[in-house]
């Protein structure tokens, strides 16, 4: 006679299927980034620090070499 699930897999099969999911879900939703998701389907970011947005400004030549080493010894850094 068949088992439960099929050719003797027996209840045991039945039992470990949901916690195993659910445990993998919990697993996702901790390791996904750590940020909800909005309605569109894009995560919130934190905000950027100010030493983010001034490498950020220099990187994208908006800033000089000078006006950047200005503003990071003005911010403490």
């Amino acid at each position: 006679m068949m088992g439960y699930w099929g050719w003797g897999a027996g209840p045991w099969l039945g039992m470990w299927i949901i916690p195993v999911l659910v445990l993998g879900l919990i697993l996702w939703l901790i390791f996904r980034g750590g940020y909800p998701a909005t309605h569109c389907g894009e995560r919130h970011h934190r905000k950027e620090s100010a030493r983010e947005a001034l490498d950020r400004r220099y990187a994208n030549g908006e800033i000089s070499r000078e006006d950047y080493q200005r503003m990071k010894q003005e911010i403490g850094l």
